[in-house]
Formats: C-alpha cells, structure tokens, sequence
C-alpha cells in the first residue's frame, strides 16, 4: 500500500511518522505530476461540497478527527507550516482518489470530485479480501 499526497517528501515523511505509517510508503506529490497522470481534479469549483463534508464528518468519528489534527498540528510544529503546504499553493486545490491495484490489475478506481467525496471503507475492504 502508497500513501501519495500533494506537497514535498520531507512533509510526506513527517505526516508517516506522526501517523505511525511506515515511511516507505509515504510520498509527496510536490507539482502534481502524479495527479494530473492520474487526471485527478482540481481547482476553486472542486473545494465546497457541502454534502460531502458532512457525509465525511458522518462517517468519523470527533476522536478520529481529533487525532488527525492533533498530528496535523504536530508535522506543522515540527518542520514548519510553509513545509507542509506545497510550494504551489494551486496545488493544495487538488482532489485526490483511491486506486488499489493487485499487480497490474486494478481493483477500485474512486475520483474524487470534491472535498470529501472519498471511498467507502467498505469499497476499498470488499476489493482486497
């Protein structure tokens, strides 16, 4: 399993190890190569989607969200905010997708089209049992 988010290595590393995730499987996508390889999409018209963050904030819980700030707050404290945030601050305005390949064939294709609109859980667990 790869964790790919916008923004620099030295980010993608600190988020693994304020999240506990191995750092080898972490990468920033500082310039969005992968996401525009990927077609991922971006800009203003993708961020407000508010059905969306509610059906997020349905599906997590305050002590999960907690933990994710805290650790947000951590990495910012650590390295810096202006070394989180990719140096292209467009690319902050990008949606991400979840992709789960066994070998070269792939299981789940989920785009996300706003903030939000993430894979179920259950999408990405029924694809790899």
């Amino acid at each position: 399993m790869f964790f790919i988010g916008v923004g620099t290595s030295e980010a993608a590393a600190e988020f693994a190890a304020q999240l506990g995730v191995d750092p080898t499987m972490c990468f920033g996508d500082e310039g969005g190569a992968v996401g525009d390889a990927l077609d991922l999409k971006k800009g203003v018209g993708t961020m407000w989607n508010p059905p969306a963050v509610n059906s997020m904030m349905d599906r997590n819980d305050e002590q999960s969200l907690k933990a994710l700030g805290e650790a947000y707050k951590a990495a910012a404290d650590n390295i810096g905010i202006q070394n989180l945030a990719p140096k292209d601050i467009k690319d902050t305005l990008r949606q991400g997708g979840t992709f789960v390949f066994k070998g070269e064939q792939m299981l789940l294709e989920h785009y996300d089209e706003k903030v939000g609109d993430n894979a179920s859980i259950d999408q990405i667990l029924s694809c790899i049992r």
